[in-house]
């Protein structure tokens, strides 16, 4: 006949005392009919058991002085003078109320470390994205996640996610962006580029910050913006600035100086637009601007044409319609040898 399954709790205390061969022979009869009774109670027995040596695992690596505990629980249950049977009757109470409390402490010790693990597993990575225009490509538009739109400059890279979690949308900028942010006074925009970080909550503005060049330049179109100085190798007294329409942030790498002022170049846009504007500039500022928007090599032959200075007014022109103006307005001559244009002065034909 099968036997009667017995779902009784295991006795913690008789468990201990089983544990540590304290049992009398009756006791240790009444552990092992228990045990017997049901396949239940023999998983249950032997789980306490796994649990009570990992107890004893603990105590051992912490060098628990056993003789000192048991010398201080002593002194606090019992007088001075109390008879030897009574010293064993309450070691063995002690130590199963003891293994009784720790068991509890590991159970939820392993608790809490599954929950840890579980939840970590759980834990959803956050997956990057990029966008990178080559060498001579320019990005016009991106739409990012939260709406807001960015166009990369030749040969740059942006990073960010694939959506943006928390209180703060951050990217990351290498080379040079134009960036027209979407409003989230909630949700801070933050462009880390180099050892700047550019802080906005709502604004349009380039930032440049391409590898190994002397600055870090951060112009603002519209709205306010915040650039940081995060280089902390250097001292400086002048960590962050704020930045409204017209005004540019300048970090420059050398002195690791954070420097504001007022935007005097006219085509920090260029890039983008095409929409070049020159009011009496040095025809080789001219030229390093042609260069950069055109993503062409321009070469100025004689010394004295760096001394020419060139207003004018182009949007949207192709650079032969630029550089043809630019030559009838000066007297050159304009060549093309494997895209690399050059100026020249004009020579008088015999």
């Amino acid at each position: 006949m099968k036997k009667k399954e017995n779902n009784e709790k295991f006795n913690w205390e008789l468990l201990a005392k089983y544990e540590s061969n304290e049992c009398n022979s009756h006791e240790k009869l009444q552990v092992e009919d228990w045990l017997s009774l049901s396949d239940d109670n023999r998983k249950e027995f032997e789980q306490n058991k796994s649990m009570l040596r990992k107890i004893d695992t603990y105590i051992q690596a912490k060098k628990f002085d056993t003789n000192t505990a048991w010398t201080n629980v002593h002194t606090q249950i019992s007088p001075s003078k109390v008879k030897s049977i009574q010293h064993k009757t309450k070691r063995k109470e002690v130590i199963a109320q003891f293994y009784k409390y720790a068991a509890i402490v590991v159970v939820a010790l392993l608790l809490g470390s599954i929950g840890y693990f579980i939840g970590f597993r759980n834990q959803v990575p956050t997956v990057y994205s990029e966008i990178i225009s080559a060498q001579n490509q320019v990005v016009q538009e991106y739409v990012l996640p939260d709406g807001s739109v960015v166009a990369l400059n030749s040969n740059s890279k942006l990073l960010f996610p694939k959506k943006f979690k928390g209180d703060i949308r951050e990217v990351t900028i290498i080379g040079e962006a134009f960036f027209d942010v979407k409003p989230n006074p909630e949700k801070p925009f933050v462009i880390h580029a180099g050892d700047a970080q550019v802080k906005v909550l709502g604004t349009s503005f380039n930032v440049c910050a391409y590898p190994g060049t002397e600055a870090i330049e951060v112009t603002v179109k519209t709205g306010k913006v915040q650039v940081i100085n995060t280089n902390n190798d250097l001292l400086t007294e002048n960590r962050e600035v704020f930045l409204t329409p017209g005004e540019k942030g300048t970090l420059f790498a050398k002195n690791n100086l954070l420097e504001k002022s007022v935007n005097t170049n006219l085509n920090f846009m260029a890039w983008k637009t095409h929409d070049l504007i020159f009011n009496k500039v040095p025809l080789p500022d001219v030229i390093r601007c042609l260069e950069k928007v055109y993503h062409i090599d321009i070469e100025l032959t004689e010394p004295e044409l760096n001394d020419l200075l060139y207003e004018g007014h182009f949007d949207g022109k192709p650079i032969d319609f630029v550089l043809d103006v630019i030559r009838l307005t000066f007297n050159l001559e304009l060549s093309v040898d494997n895209e690399l244009y050059t100026l020249s002065s004009r020579t008088n034909k015999q």
